[in-house]
């Protein structure tokens, strides 16, 4: 017994502001919406989150529009600027406040010169006579554009769970949503990653379960904070009571602690045993073994979607060359008939891909593409399956389902102008060139979800720990599930003392 309680007291003392940490920021990854028109600046937080060197994802792309202007786009959203990058002017009017709202995975132009942006808050037209971007209402709930293409003159979007076609090329064009067949290989299968990862959100059952979750949060909130009325107010108690100082305030308040810290404590501390358990395994290193596992879907849940693609798609192109569609999904690259009447098919040879998601897709002719993610960038034949280290002319090892979901470098975005390439690394910034970024780029803060992101997956706290930061979630997420056993079976002994 005695045991038990040592572990509960001291456990709970230590990791209790980490527990507070994880709490709150969990509600405001949940809510993306409601928190997205908030930001930090970056000067309060460590050096590695100030944009230098065009790092941090700061920028994906850029294009060259009809007019000669250059629109450059990524998390900081959308500049203007020209040629020769001489001066940047932001270029988000219209778009929804935020500078989550305004990150943007793709600009395209339509045959006819209209301009569309896919940002995090949707799909967007450009009003070229006000310089406003104007909001295109897909008919979908989560707004979220994956990427944009442009096919027989006309766009084309994607968002991670369905694909649009433009009807005709005009300012504001009508969209009609095409369906994707399932891949021939579909198992009706899910990743665990991603079965594991709504089931800590609550996202399994919708925003129902997001509520439930975030109750779950507020009670950890709570269970924390009597938790520590616990540990120093008996202290307080008697050292006012020596000096003959009232305390009965404090005596009250320490009972209604003590009381429903109980209560509450084992009525509800079983689901968050599921919830720290499963966030455990939503990042490395225990995330690794687990990152390529397949398992039948939840009935009922949200992952029981009738649409085989939902939340899977996340980039695609159109190649005249073969008369097909590349799809990229984050179960790897299939190709598809132009009328999406046939079942996809997997490519034979995948190129090398973080499970983190692609951030380039390039097409450089003869069947080859550029592909960028966090595992770095390649150069991919889809027909033969050829493969080669963009940077270093390295044939890529094979590697396992359990190896790195990173390389060495962390490949960001790509573009090209003037003829020139130049390639993105998240940590190190422009890899291959000299442009200074300005100081208006590099002011531009931090959105508040991003922020609940680092210290959720606690790289927040990379600058005191380095690399060994990736322990800080299994080794605290351990003393979490001790703090909660041992409270269990602390209360469950006492109640056999008390009968």
């Amino acid at each position: 017994m005695k045991k038990w309680k040592w572990l509960h007291k001291w456990f709970s003392v230590v990791l209790g502001f980490f527990l507070l940490l994880w709490a709150v920021s969990g509600i405001i990854l949940n809510h993306r919406d409601w928190f997205s028109g908030f930001s930090v600046n970056r000067n309060y937080l460590p050096a590695e989150y100030s944009y230098s060197n065009w790092n941090n994802a700061s920028v994906r792309s850029a294009i060259t529009l009809a007019d000669g202007r250059v629109l450059m786009y990524g998390n900081v959203g959308i500049w203007l600027t020209d040629t020769a990058f001489s001066s940047f002017e932001i270029f988000t009017a219209g778009i929804k406040n935020g500078i989550d709202n305004s990150r943007c995975m793709r600009i395209v132009q339509s045959h006819n010169g209209h301009v569309f942006a896919g940002t995090q808050s949707g799909l967007y037209a450009l009003d070229k006579a006000d310089n406003k971007w104007i909001s295109i209402d897909l008919g979908i709930d989560d707004n979220r554009i994956s990427d944009l293409h442009i096919k027989d003159g006309l766009p084309v979007v994607l968002t991670r769970s369905d694909l649009f076609f433009a009807t005709n090329d005009v300012a504001l064009p009508e969209f009609r949503l095409q369906k994707i067949p399932p891949a021939v290989n579909e198992d009706g299968k899910t990743g665990l990653f991603k079965t594991l990862w709504v089931i800590h959100s609550g996202e399994i059952y919708g925003f129902a379960g997001k509520l439930i979750v975030d109750f779950f949060a507020l009670l950890l909130i709570f269970l924390v904070l009597s938790g520590y009325v616990y540990f120093f107010f008996p202290g307080w108690i008697k050292s006012r009571k020596k000096v003959q100082k009232p305390a009965g305030n404090l005596v009250s308040i320490n009972r209604f602690f003590i009381k429903w810290h109980n209560k509450l404590g084992i009525w509800l501390g079983w689901f968050l045993l599921i919830t720290t358990l499963t966030g455990m395994f939503l990042r490395p290193p225990l995330l690794i073994p687990i990152a390529h596992l397949r398992v039948g879907k939840i009935p009922f849940s949200s992952l029981d979607n009738p649409n085989p693609w939902h939340d899977r798609l996340r980039a695609l192109h159109w190649n005249e060359e073969q008369n097909s569609w590349l799809i990229a999904t984050n179960d790897g690259m299939f190709m598809s008939a132009e009328k999406f009447n046939l079942p996809l098919m997997p490519f034979r040879s995948q190129p090398p891909l973080s499970v983190m998601g692609i951030n380039v897709l390039e097409y450089k002719g003869n069947g080859n593409y550029l592909i960028g993610s966090f595992n770095g960038l390649f150069l991919w034949n889809a027909g033969n399956g050829y493969q080669v280290d963009y940077l270093t002319g390295e044939i890529p090892e094979r590697r396992g389902g359990a190896g790195s979901p990173i390389g060495k470098h962390l490949i960001a975005g790509y573009l090209t102008l003037n003829e020139k390439e130049l390639i993105f690394d998240y940590n190190q910034g422009l890899l291959n060139g000299h442009l200074p970024m300005p100081e208006k780029l590099s002011s531009v803060p931090m959105p508040l979800w991003n922020l609940a992101l680092e210290v959720h997956t606690t790289r927040i706290f990379q600058f005191l720990t380095g690399p060994f930061y990736i322990l800080i979630i299994p080794l605290f997420g351990m003393g979490s599930l001790l703090i909660l056993i041992s409270g269990i079976i602390v209360w469950l002994r006492r109640g056999k003392k008390r009968a």
